[in-house]
């Protein structure tokens, strides 16, 4: 059966009302909380080094699982997952935070069950319990190569909603094909994309009809670069309807007015 659409959302400030990074480093230890924002490091691979570090001072792999129980979720955020899911959607996350946080607080809020893909990246617990995170494209692998200038290095999320779309069969292009069959590419009826950061500009490109939402964080740096580059074609490059929201509740009402 083909979906009635795919859902993407990035995590942090998008899904949840934080910052899931930060807000887990602040809860183990101010103190490391302070070296994100004193550090040059790239950001993932900070992060794996202030749990190192945690983890060599002392630091448990419980504390960091309690953290995630913390972390906000709106229930009209959920609800709105809910929604999309009855109504035959492909649920995607597509975030430059990391696979442990993830399933951990969408399997606290009950809703790990209504996505079918999260892209993000990899973690894992060694047999130590400390918690190690690795970028999605490593330092030495190949670089993704984006031209929108607004992708962070170890991941583009346009280039990874290309490959979820070609595993649900479709490119969304109507009349090209793809694979060895020969066969016409299935067409995806609508997209919507939940974000709020500069590297959730790429994904919107994705997005081919003014039947898509693409739905835009209002105080965050997305909103911003979409105001002040017009003069650059960035936001006429946008073909999806833009929908620019604060609280969870307005997706809800603005998915069960278009669904």
């Amino acid at each position: 059966m083909t979906p009635t659409g795919l859902a993407c959302f990035d995590f942090d400030w998008s899904l949840i009302d934080t910052d899931s990074d930060r807000f887990v480093i602040e809860y183990l230890s101010p103190v490391l909380r302070h070296k994100l924002d004193t550090s040059p490091m790239q950001w993932t691979d900070l992060q794996n080094e202030c749990l190192k570090e945690y983890h060599e001072q002392g630091g448990s792999g419980e504390m960091i699982r309690e953290s995630l129980t913390k972390i906000p979720l709106d229930s009209k955020m959920i609800q709105a997952c809910q929604l999309l899911h009855s109504k035959g959607w492909v649920l995607a996350i597509v975030s430059d935070a990391n696979q442990v946080y993830i399933e951990g607080i969408l399997e606290h809020y009950g809703i790990r069950n209504l996505f079918s893909a999260i892209i993000t990246n990899p973690a894992f617990w060694d047999t130590q319990d400390r918690l190690h995170i690795q970028r999605l494209i490593l330092a030495d692998g190949t670089p993704h190569g984006c031209t929108t200038g607004v992708c962070s290095l170890n991941i583009c999320k346009g280039q990874e909603i290309d490959k979820l779309l070609l595993q649900l069969g479709s490119d969304n292009k109507a009349g090209e094909t793809f694979g060895s069959s020969g066969k016409e590419a299935k067409v995806l009826p609508r997209m919507l994309y939940v974000g709020d950061g500069r590297n959730d500009y790429c994904p919107a490109l994705r997005m081919k009809s003014a039947q898509d939402i693409y739905f835009v964080r209002k105080g965050r740096s997305l909103e911003k670069y979409l105001q002040t580059t017009d003069a650059l074609g960035i936001r006429e490059a946008i073909r999806a309807r833009i929908v620019f929201w604060d609280k969870a509740g307005e997706i809800l009402s603005e998915l069960q007015s278009a669904l």
